[in-house]
């Protein structure tokens, strides 16, 4: 039997989160939408994009499923689809039989859907633009989160922070490590101006960033799913834990985050999944769907040691 699950939630950041727009000069900006206010006028809105989340889950759930498969490794078109969603070519022929195929065998690709052959495989899974909770922002969020976005303007959501580039060779500790003629050179540079194809050895460049404590709201939508798919889902998000971090600059330590999802399924709303410091908590019925896939992938790896030869290969068609 299947069902559509709805998943709300936030991301709240524990550190500050670089999702760039634009870049003028040295300077970056953040992602942002105009958002039409209840008396009629505009503001511009910090959004981290659904695209982005959804794209950071399928990788997830992609890396989860092979690990999981003794650490397979797969064709180029069997990868393309995983962490992708693959890529169409030659007639389009809609062969129902081997999409149902497809979706049974590998639930990840149910759930996110690809390019298989000359066929669009439709997936289920919805991810929403997540917005701050801020007043600005009030016209798309939901009515849970009013109250609190309220008290908050977006002027407080960001700010703005510099990063210098440093010329390691000009540290006397490590300089040591330079080769000598290389070193020559650098001395007998004797602080010259640079010419005009010469690249600078030091800059500063300005970021804009949504500020560490910002709530972003987020969403998804996982529709007429089976409880293996949802724990294909699970399996992502639980995986995430490892590494919960969002946007970009995740090297310098930006984008950590909490999370926090609750489901809504008939009418009735629980937690979910949250995972909190690292560390994933998952309810009753989080743990039933996660421990039915796995169920679903132990049993596709008996069949893949049996046969010698991946399942997902032998759907995908390749030698």
């Amino acid at each position: 039997m299947t069902k559509t699950y709805r998943l709300d939630g936030y991301f709240r950041l524990k550190s500050p989160l670089s999702h760039i727009g634009e870049s003028i000069s040295n300077k970056s900006y953040l992602v942002q939408e105009t958002i039409l206010q209840d008396d009629g006028t505009t503001e511009e809105v910090f959004v981290y994009s659904g695209n982005a989340w959804r794209g950071q889950l399928r990788d997830l759930c992609a890396s989860y499923m092979l690990d999981n498969l003794g650490g397979a490794r797969v064709p180029m078109d069997a990868f393309h689809l995983l962490f992708s969603g693959g890529r169409i070519g030659g007639t389009q022929i809609t062969d129902i039989g081997q999409a149902r195929r497809i979706r049974a065998a590998i639930p990840m690709v149910a759930v996110f859907g690809g390019g298989v052959g000359n066929q669009i495989l439709q997936g289920k899974l919805r991810v929403g633009n997540c917005y701050p909770v801020c007043r600005e922002a009030v016209p798309v969020l939901p009515a849970a989160f009013h109250e609190q976005a309220a008290g908050i303007p977006y002027g407080r959501c960001t700010m703005e922070k510099e990063h210098s580039r440093r010329d390691d060779a000009k540290i006397d500790s490590i300089r040591r490590h330079l080769a000598a003629e290389d070193c020559l050179l650098l001395e007998g540079d004797g602080g010259k101006k640079k010419g005009k194809g010469d690249v600078a050895d030091q800059m500063r460049i300005g970021m804009e960033l949504v500020s560490p404590g910002v709530t972003l709201h987020t969403w998804i939508t996982l529709e007429d799913a089976s409880e293996v798919e949802l724990g294909a889902l699970v399996a992502g998000l639980h995986r995430f834990s490892a590494n919960p971090a969002i946007g970009g600059k995740s090297a310098i330590g930006y984008g950590q985050v909490d999370l926090h999802y609750n489901l809504t399924f008939d009418g009735e709303t629980q937690s979910f999944l949250s995972i909190q410091d690292g560390v994933s908590r998952m309810s009753q019925p989080a743990e039933v769907a996660k421990e039915a896939y796995d169920q679903h992938l132990r049993a596709m790896y008996d069949a893949m040691l049996a046969a010698e030869k991946s399942e997902i290969t032998k759907l995908l068609g390749a030698a």
